[in-house]
């Protein structure tokens, strides 16, 4: 019968409530009548006719319309100071229970912070738009030959091209080249080196790239034989000048000559290997890689598609001049029929846009993870609330009043969230700007914009929404009597809402689970990568660049000579136990590739490159290299200038499978720059076989690779590669000691262009941006189970809580301290368990979308699955532990007359 009545009240005020929603406009006409009634008597007692009364008072009033407006925006203020009252309130209640108040904030700028720092961050990488004209109909091109090889299209295959312009009509609007050298940049601080960018007439016009500060080149200014001008980066800008804009107009000293600076581009301007631009003028007539067809190094062919046309079109219409060219010019391009074009977004961010993209899911798991956990809290506080809203809703209060006063301390309570949230969110940019550094393409670019800042204020509504809606809903609908009576025995909240914060819990501990899944696959894959050996030992080794001035290397033995008294100055320096030349360090950024031509296998050679080493004789021992077949290059060899050749094991199971490779012919191209032989054939024969090099880092695949003497083909420029007892200390030393065989090498230079680097920066480099990740989704998993633990554990402590007089009576039963600590327990395992079996199903599903970023790992890596299963679950038992061992303590008489 009560609960009849009960229903019956409850029905009773659903109707009164439509029914004054109903009268309100009803009160309005008649509220209206009657201030225009009153008028009217006035008027009329005033000596009018009834009718011009009447109309009278309608004027005055300003029309039924506009008193309808004002008694609406009476209503509509009323509403406003209701909610004030609200936030007032609000407030009031969160200060007297500051504990709860400082958790749920903090718990929300976690979750906040962090989406809206990752958001600053895919932002910044992947959303900004490029500083050039369209940039999704730019792309750089590459040949492809029939069996899907690429390479860099050359100097002359481009300028065919350009030639062919009028054909390309329609699929290609323009096209540009770019050719990247080293060159020495001197100063007050001496010589430093430094990466020019040489580009053809209307680069820039074809990007849409303009200038930060001063002005590109002009017409004349990209001839070759005008003054020398140069547009600089604005990395070297901000590093060598501070961001002075009086740079317009200063000569500085490159590679020896006089050469002005006429403009500053902005921070992300293509191509990113530049430090300096300047006319191919400049070189195109002593450069001979720019003058073969078959040199290929250091270079970029851009091409822009018409408007209209896609990539397809306009690799087809390149392709056929393609055909045309390997007809015409068999040696060099036979085979090459075919072109590939790579989107220029693609060549800017790299592979980072899988990074950034598993980044971003990780932290929305995390602020889901979050939302649940403060969806909990607020559960369990409103749960306790049941009697003071059932009093309030005796006084008068409605439903909608005391749903919407839930609601303002949600608001409340995210909008505290938010501010921190955006305070954590800057610390975090910060850190992660500093992290990145050069692993992220357009780190500079990160920062909390505007744009971040309104994410966070939407981010923080919709935690609100998410957290406080189902707790306000619950409220409104309050029974009067069972929450009266509830209140009286002490009882907070029943069985449904004691399932839906179990539920909570679970949820949480599968999220956690995930992330922590997703984590462990991640370091998995890096600790797989650190295991695949290198085929050398970069630990203590020092690579030196030594490139002197043009006129010191202009004669191959000249340029030995130089090499050598270098190579001398190292060994002597104190700490060095061994050194070497060789062009390209491993790892180190620079590989060239040359042409391979196998006696008596024609068909396996076709088209086949190999990378180019000059070494010397002691490069075997200074690298700790393993000599698997044959013999390496000795010191005969090197003076006699004998070209033989050493390959490594890839080359050899290529070319010679089942067989010794040693003794057979092989005819190589010479690939050194600036040298007048370049391109023409070097036959040798093979007298070794080395083992396998990571030459592009453990991730990358092993390509075939020959070792030459270096005086059969002297390069303009050589690496010194020195084993010391400790870089730290050696490094000044070996810098001074080749300033004394030449004070003009540049030694300076930051990041990839510094001239002295350590081999475990480069591979540290090189694996920078996996590790960037891995730490990263695992500071965040480690977050996510944190929060998932203490939802657990605040779940658990209500749960005994509520049930304090049933664990007195189990213990005046003789249940005994251990009996109480398995119960709770008990419970506790049952929901971590069901959240393991929850979280492995969504880490199957999800691990999937990582797998790009996997590196011989399996998306369903059992090792993964199981330790961060049972690092939840060790978690979670100690979650539950400590609210046992309290339930455990309880004094039985004082928990049965617990109320």
């Amino acid at each position: 019968m009560r609960h009849l009545l009960q229903r019956a009240r409850d029905a009773l005020a659903r109707l009164a409530g439509v029914r004054r929603h109903a009268h309100i406009e009803q009160r309005l006409d008649d509220e209206m009548r009657f201030h225009i009634d009153m008028q009217t008597e006035r008027n009329v007692s005033a000596g009018m006719s009834p009718a011009d009364a009447r109309r009278a008072a309608l004027v005055a009033f300003g029309g039924p319309e506009r008193y309808r407006e004002a008694t609406r925006d009476e209503y509509r203020s009323r509403f406003l100071d209701e909610l004030a009252q609200d936030v007032r309130y609000a407030v009031r209640t969160l200060r007297r229970a500051p504990g709860f108040a400082a958790v749920v904030v903090a718990t929300l700028a976690v979750g906040i912070g962090a989406t809206t720092a990752i958001f600053s961050v895919v932002n910044g990488v992947l959303l900004r738009p490029l500083p050039l004209r369209s940039p999704e109909r730019l792309a750089w091109a590459l040949e492809r030959s029939g069996d899907g090889g690429l390479r860099l299209p050359s100097y002359p295959t481009y300028l065919d091209w350009q030639a062919q312009a009028p054909s390309l009509r329609g699929a290609v609007e323009g096209m540009a080249f770019v050719r990247g050298q080293t060159a020495t940049l001197r100063g007050e601080a001496g010589p430093d080196p430094v990466v020019v960018a040489y580009i053809t007439p209307g680069f820039f016009a074809l990007t849409g790239t303009q200038p930060l500060v001063g002005r590109a080149f002009g017409g004349d200014e990209e001839r070759a034989g005008t003054e020398p001008t140069v547009v600089m980066s604005y990395g070297l800008w901000r590093r060598r000048f501070g961001g002075d804009r009086s740079v317009i107009g200063t000569r500085l000293d490159l590679n020896g000559v006089a050469t002005t600076v006429i403009g500053v581009l902005p921070p992300d301007a293509y191509p990113t290997f530049g430090e300096l631009w300047q006319p191919i003028g400049v070189i195109e007539a002593t450069d001979p890689v720019l003058r073969r067809r078959g040199a290929r190094a250091d270079s970029r062919t851009v091409v822009r598609i018409a408007e209209g046309a896609d990539s397809a079109r306009a690799a087809a219409a390149l392709a056929a001049v393609g055909r045309r060219l390997a007809a015409q010019y068999p040696a060099e391009s036979e085979g090459w029929t075919s072109v590939a074009l790579t989107p220029l977004r693609a060549e800017l961010l790299g592979d980072v846009r899988p990074t950034l993209l598993t980044l971003a899911g990780a932290v929305a798991l995390v602020l889901l993870l979050a939302c649940a956990n403060v969806a909990n809290l607020l559960a369990v506080r409103a749960a306790g609330r049941g009697r003071e809203f059932a009093v309030r809703s005796a006084l008068g209060a409605g439903r909608g009043r005391l749903s919407r006063q839930l609601l303002a301390e949600t608001l409340v309570l995210a909008a505290c969230g938010g501010v921190v949230g955006s305070v954590v969110a800057l610390a975090l940019v910060r850190v992660v700007r500093h992290a990145a550094g050069s692993r992220l393409p357009r780190a500079d670019q990160i920062e909390l914009d505007g744009l971040a800042l309104l994410f966070c204020l939407g981010i923080s509504v919709v935690a609100a929404v998410i957290v406080g809606v189902s707790p306000a809903l619950r409220a409104a609908r309050t029974n009067l009597t069972d929450r009266l009576r509830a209140g009286a025995s002490g009882s907070v909240g029943g069985s449904r809402e004691a399932r839906l914060r179990s539920t909570l819990a679970v949820v949480q501990l599968a999220l956690a689970l995930t992330l922590l899944i997703g984590a462990g696959l991640l370091a998995q894959s890096f600790r797989r990568v650190l295991d695949v050996p290198l085929g050398f030992a970069a630990e203590n080794l020092v690579a030196i660049r030594i490139q002197p001035s043009a006129r010191k290397v202009d004669e191959p033995a000249q340029a030995a000579a130089l090499f050598e008294r270098a190579l001398e100055a190292v060994r002597a320096v104190p700490g060095v136990s061994d050194a070497a030349l060789v062009n390209h360090v491993p790892v180190g950024g620079g590989n060239i590739s040359t042409p391979v031509e196998v006696e008596g296998t024609r068909e396996r050679s076709a088209g086949a490159t190999a990378l180019y080493r000059t070494a010397s004789e002691s490069y075997l021992r200074t690298m700790r290299m393993r000599l698997a077949r044959g013999r390496w290059l000795s010191a005969d060899d090197i003076r006699s200038r004998t070209p033989v050749f050493v390959v490594n094991e890839t080359m050899a199971k290529r070319f010679w499978p089942g067989q010794d490779p040693v003794g057979r012919r092989v005819t190589l191209r010479r690939t050194a720059p600036g040298r007048s032989g370049l391109g023409e054939p070097l036959p040798g024969v093979v007298i070794g076989v080395v083992g396998d090099v990571h030459q592009f880092g453990q991730e990358a695949d092993v390509e075939p690779e020959v070792y030459v003497p270096y005086t059969v083909e002297v390069w303009t420029w050589i690496t010194v590669v020195a084993r010391v007892s400790d870089p730290g200390l050696t490094v000044p030393a070996l810098r001074s000691a080749v300033r004394r065989v030449d004070p003009d090498i540049p030694l300076g230079g930051e990041g990839p262009s510094a001239a002295i680097r350590t081999a475990e920066s480069m591979v540290s480099t090189n694996i920078a941006q996996r590790r960037f990740a891995v730490s990263l989704v695992g500071a965040f998993s480690g977050a996510a189970l944190l929060l998932a633990v203490l939802g657990l554990y605040g779940v658990l402590a209500h749960g005994v809580a509520q049930r304090t007089r049933e664990m007195g009576i189990r213990a005046a039963l003789g249940a005994t301290a251990g009996d109480i600590v398995r119960l709770v327990v008990t419970e506790g395992a049952k929901l971590a368990l069901l959240g393991v079996g929850a979280g492995v199903a969504c880490a199957v599903a999800l691990a999937r979308s990582i797998r790009a970023m996997l590196f011989q790992t399996a998306p369903e890596d059992p090792t993964a699955y199981l330790i961060m299963a049972a690092v939840l679950i060790a978690a979670a038992l100690a979650a539950s532990y400590l609210p046992a061992r309290r339930a455990a303590r309880l004094d039985p008489t004082a928990a049965i007359r617990a109320d």
